[in-house]
Order: C-alpha cells, then structure tokens, then sequence
C-alpha cells in the first residue's frame, strides 16, 4: 500500500460522518418522465447526465459543505450512459471545494458491468478501485496510488447485498458491507443500512440510505435518481479504509439505487405504476411495482391493477 497522501489526511483524517446527497438532474428527469409517458421507458436514457454529489459534515447538510464528486463517463459507445446505464464504465471525481476545485483529492473507477443479474462470474460482479491523488497529473489510474479495490463476491452474498473491501484485487478482504436486509431492498419507507465489519466480523461502521422526509424528498425520489446517504466510521479509523467506505456507498448508489424514480406514469396505456420496493437473491435485482389502470378502453380486465414484479 502506497504512503496515505497528505491532502488525503487532511481531507479525511478527522471524519466521523458524512452527508451525501446526489443533486437531482431535470434534465435527466424531464426525459425519463416523458418516455414513460408514450410507453417507451427505454428512451429515457437518452437523457441520462452524469452525476454529482454535494458531501456535508453535519445534520441536515444545512451547513458546511465538505465534498464534491463528479462523475466523468462516456455518454455514448458500448459502454456508455446512453447504453448501459446504470451500470455503464464511469470515473468518480472527489474534490475539496475549499482547497481546489480542479485537482482531486481521491479519485474512483468503475467498469462497465452486467447489471441486475446473478452475480454467477466476473461480468456480472460489480466493482471499483480507488485512488488517492490527482487523476489529471495521472492521465490516467495510476497502480501505485491505488489504495483499495472494492468488488461484489460470487453470487452477491447471496440474499443479502454484500461487497468485499480490500487492499488490491485478490487480496484478503479487511472489510466487509453487508445490507442488513433479507431478499428485499430499497423503497421509502424506512432507511437502508448497509453494515461494515472486519474480517473478524468486529464492526467498523455503516452506510445508511436514508429514507426521504418531507413532501419535497417524496417527491425527488418518485420523480428522480436522486438519494441521500449518510456514513459513519471511526475517527480514528486508518484514512485509506475510510477514502474506500466512501468509495463503497458511491458504488452501492449505482448498483442498487440508481433507477428512473419510483413513480412512472403511463398516457397512452393510461397505466401509473410504482416500485415498491426492489427483490434481490444471489445478485439478481428485480422491482416490485405496484399498478393502476391500464385498461385503456380495450376490454382487457386483467390489466385493472394489482402488483407485478
């Protein structure tokens, strides 16, 4: 492992916990919601943008911002936004607004997967390295300022969504993230934790999806992509296993909840749908929605209501 950066220390050294809100794009959330409306979902990916993330050190994010992370990533070619989002090739930029607002503190990449299916060989396992230092004066990941190597095991730990955290690829994991949820994931109505222990199974921490309040987070998160996090760790805690718990949460907001918003309404079909909540088992991701209409004046009773997954 290289010698920890010494922006790196400064950045992290004295975390306890962080706030992460991805901001909403309207953009993004404007296209989806019209695609969804002549019954072409599919189309909404047209309008995929990039993602940021606005990081704050206290309750609330109502005072001082700490981090911000960009994301850098092709919109189109095999493996690019347009195609395979969300699990599309991407680099995750973290700066310290304070400090400087080109040069990274950290920096993250993720190759492009086969998402939402059984996590049975390399190709479906999601995954990410993390970087400490600048990726501009790199041109590209630099090996020797990798400080960690997050990746799903075979068969995604089962009913549980897990990741391993360690050192490089191959090495034994010091760290392990596992949702505290059996087969079921996501949805709003309670908060997501996501547990991190040892290799002795000791706790290190945890990484909490926060259920939305109030009426303007019910409405991002029916209408948007946009979650928000929050990330407990030591203070004391090594700062490289910290840089890579940060990494982590990014990587789980793309895996698990990184979809078009809960609520998609349907004109043509006259159908409004939406996901109660997302049924995992051994890395397979499959949404349970709820469904209304659909009729359309054809006849057909079957399509009336109920709940498909």
């Amino acid at each position: 492992m290289p010698e920890t950066d010494p922006n790196l220390e400064a950045a992290l050294g004295d975390t306890e916990r962080l706030i992460v809100k991805q901001k909403a794009d309207l953009l993004e959330a404007a296209v989806q919601a019209a695609a969804n409306a002549v019954d072409l979902s599919g189309l909404g990916s047209f309008g995929e943008q990039a993602n940021e993330y606005l990081i704050y050190t206290d309750e609330g994010g109502d005072g001082k911002q700490k981090f911000k992370v960009v994301e850098t990533s092709e919109y189109c070619g095999f493996t690019g936004r347009c195609c395979c989002r969300p699990n599309h090739a991407l680099t995750l930029h973290l700066f310290e607004p304070e400090v400087s607002t080109t040069s990274e503190v950290m920096y993250m990449d993720r190759p492009c997967k086969c998402g939402q299916c059984c996590a049975c060989c390399d190709i479906c396992q999601q995954e990410m390295r993390v970087y400490q230092g600048d990726l501009k004066s790199d041109n590209e990941p630099n090996p020797n300022h990798q400080i960690g190597h997050i990746k799903m095991p075979a068969m995604g730990g089962g009913f549980s969504p897990t990741l391993n955290v360690m050192d490089r690829e191959g090495a034994e994991p010091f760290a392990t993230i596992k949702a505290n949820a059996f087969c079921c994931i996501g949805g709003m109505c309670c908060d997501h934790t996501f547990e991190v222990t040892d290799a002795n199974g000791n706790y290190m921490g945890k990484i909490v999806k926060e259920k939305p309040e109030g009426l303007s987070q019910v409405a991002k998160e029916l209408g948007t992509d946009a979650d928000n996090f929050t990330i407990y760790v030591p203070k004391d805690m090594d700062v490289q296993k910290k840089a890579n718990l940060l990494a982590a949460l990014h990587l789980i907001d793309y895996w698990l909840f990184e979809d078009e918003g809960d609520f998609n309404c349907d004109v043509v079909n006259q159908r409004c749908e939406c996901k109660i909540c997302d049924l995992y088992c051994f890395g397979c991701v499959c949404p349970c929605k709820c469904s209304c209409g659909g009729g359309g004046g054809d006849g057909d009773d079957g399509d009336e209501g109920g709940e498909e997954s």
